[in-house]
């Protein structure tokens, strides 16, 4: 286990604390919830309103249900706190998620669909993290016997997916020696 060395003398400026849960629905379908929360111990001054101390700058919350090929069936954002009213009317173009696949290439994808004016940045920033939990909760019951090297969004195991679980590794060697494969020179 590593351990981090301790800090140089510093002066907390700005907290952002993101959080990102998996569920399974009762219906049978998967629903992720990502929540963004930005503080800071000191005033802040906007142009339309004063922030207390500690007190949510944003409080962005996206939420999507997809299935179990991670296409999307649902989505949707919520500001709770913004800097700017202005900053719910992007809310409802999230729903643009609807139909897409959560599988490489998706958060270019949602980059792309939501840069600039399109989308809020602090909710798209989300999406990526959200992407994460999507395969790590459908990989929670793998039976880790299917491997393409190559990370193709059909791959139902996470063996080939990470450095830890590279095929020519311990890991793999050690406890799934039929996936193995030796590096080639």
């Amino acid at each position: 286990m590593s351990i981090a060395p301790p800090p140089a003398a510093r002066r907390r400026l700005h907290l952002r604390r993101i959080s990102c849960e998996g569920f399974l629905r009762e219906d049978g379908l998967f629903e992720i919830e990502g929540l963004l929360i930005d503080t800071k111990p000191t005033r802040l001054r906007l142009v339309n309103k004063e922030v207390p101390p500690e007190e949510p700058i944003h409080q962005m919350r996206v939420r999507v249900t997809m299935d179990g090929e991670r296409r999307i069936v649902d989505a949707s954002a919520y500001s709770e706190h913004n800097p700017y009213p202005d900053c719910m009317e992007v809310e409802a173009g999230y729903r643009r998620l609807v139909g897409m696949r959560i599988e490489p290439g998706f958060t270019r994808e949602v980059k792309r669909m939501f840069r600039g004016t399109q989308g809020c940045s602090h909710m798209t920033e989300l999406l990526p993290l959200m992407a994460s939990v999507a395969f790590q909760m459908l990989w929670a019951d793998s039976d880790f016997t299917t491997v393409d090297p190559q990370g193709s969004a059909e791959r139902s195991s996470p063996l080939g997916g990470c450095h830890a679980l590279r095929l020519d590794g311990h890991i793999v060697k050690t406890y799934f020696p039929a996936q193995s494969k030796e590096p080639t020179p």
